[in-house]
């Protein structure tokens, strides 16, 4: 027999066991599917800008699974999200359909991300079912991230002189083949968001604590030290608000402290390049990487169709057509370009209805905690969407989006198990007491 059908036979035997233990286990196929994320660019081209990575294989995997295995019923505050969240998709996909009748498509890649990211709210709420399954999904995203720092390091080290051409070029000697720095910015939001849940998560004891705020504080600096300035100042924002919310000044001072000493650590080592990436001017918009001339034509994409768009997937086209130089890197305004002032009124009603419920998550002392990092988190992605577009059909800001709904999920199932269980205790408490015969 020829050695490469034996290999291939071989690596299917191994793969189709793999997947039977991920089907009876799904908490390791979580931990796989995280650490997966590390390596955006073990791929495989489907298509220009289309690539299929091995945690797309494991989404579909996790919603097959979900489909024919009974997903526990959905708690209402997670029924509240997902309305939300699916009146935002059928208008997007409503949008496509008349873009397709109208002869305008919008392109393969902005369609597949839109399906991929409604597959992703799908499968994993419905896997992330238990605190058990969190935290095996948070560890793998962390040796995920560990893997793409390391990735990132090695980039830079092989391109040294991108370090003299400014902090523009530093962006991009640190991208992968298949993410530009925006994305590294979003992937460092998921890894701060993922080490929040392991140090709520884990059992508490103070090498614990240490370990997963040195892992959120490492991974919060990524961006900084590649100078993708929004969302370094993001997740620092958030970083401190959930680090206030939790009541833990201490760490939250230390974060200040670290952040500041390596920023003066940098800018002692290269002034030139630090304040080329610092001085920004708010009324003529030097700095912000020509966001205002953008915005600008942005403005006037939405004041030519205001209410119904241009369709889903037009931005691009239609800012070209008008003298754009790019995007509008803007996650509001693209939504408003796209699918009008209807589809925005759909995010920002969907927005508002995560951030009421983690309000509601927050005020329960059993699960301050949790809501406290809902919250946070809300607040960086929410910020970050002003230079981006984290908030609009993205898949890593859909991938935190999902885990937090499965946390909204846990934290209300076992609020209800808890009520049932002191009911039935005061109920025991008020039974008359017999005397032993």
């Amino acid at each position: 027999m020829d050695l490469s059908i034996t290999l291939g036979v071989e690596i299917g035997i191994a793969v189709l066991l793999a997947l039977a233990l991920f089907w009876a286990k799904p908490e390791y196929g979580l931990f796989f599917y995280g650490l997966s994320l590390g390596f955006p660019d073990i791929a495989l081209p489907l298509g220009t800008a289309i690539n299929l990575r091995l945690d797309d294989g494991l989404i579909v995997f996790f919603l097959l699974r979900s489909l024919l295995w009974s997903p526990a019923s959905l708690t209402p505050g997670q029924r509240s999200i997902f309305k939300w969240q699916a009146c935002l998709a059928a208008a997007s996909i409503l949008s496509a359909l008349v873009g397709f009748a109208r002869h305008t498509p919008p392109a393969r890649y902005e369609t597949i991300k839109m399906i991929g990211c409604v597959a992703i709210l799908i499968a994993l709420p419905s896997v992330l079912l238990a605190e058990r399954r969190i935290r095996f999904l948070a560890a793998g995203l962390m040796c995920g991230g560990i893997a793409l720092m390391f990735q990132i390091g090695q980039r830079l080290e092989s391109n040294p002189m991108n370090f003299l051409g400014g902090f523009q070029q530093l962006k991009s000697a640190a991208s992968f083949i298949t993410w530009n720095p925006n994305t590294i910015g979003q992937a460092s939001t998921l890894l701060v968001f993922a080490a929040g849940l392991g140090w709520i998560t884990f059992r508490r004891s103070r090498i614990n604590s240490g370990l997963w705020f040195c892992s959120a504080t490492t991974f919060s600096l990524i961006p900084a030290l590649i100078f993708s300035r929004g969302a370094g100042l993001s997740i620092a924002t958030g970083y401190v608000f959930f680090l206030c919310l939790a009541r833990r000044w201490k760490p939250a001072l230390v974060f200040l402290v670290i952040g500041v000493s390596i920023f003066g650590y940098v800018r002692a080592r290269d002034s030139e390049l630090v304040d080329s990436a610092t001085q920004v001017d708010v009324t003529t918009g030097e700095g912000f990487s020509h966001r205002f001339d953008r915005w600008d034509m942005a403005i006037e994409a939405i004041k030519s169709d205001p209410y119904l768009g241009h369709g889903f997937g037009q931005e691009w086209t239609y800012l070209r057509d008008i003298g754009s130089e790019g995007r509008a890197h803007n996650a509001y305004m693209t939504v408003w370009i796209e699918l009008g002032f209807g589809g925005l009124a759909l995010l920002l009603a969907a927005i508002y209805q995560f951030v009421s419920i983690a309000v509601a998550v927050y005020r329960n002392s059993e699960f301050q905690m949790y809501g406290a990092l809902l919250l946070a988190w809300s607040v960086t992605v929410c910020m970050e969407s002003f230079g981006s577009v984290t908030l609009y059909w993205e898949k890593l800001p859909t991938i935190a989006l999902s885990i937090g709904i499965a946390v909204i999920g846990f934290c209300e199932r076992n609020r209800v198990r808890a009520a049932a269980q002191n009911t039935f205790a005061a109920q025991y408490e008020a039974l008359p007491e017999h005397s032993l015969i």
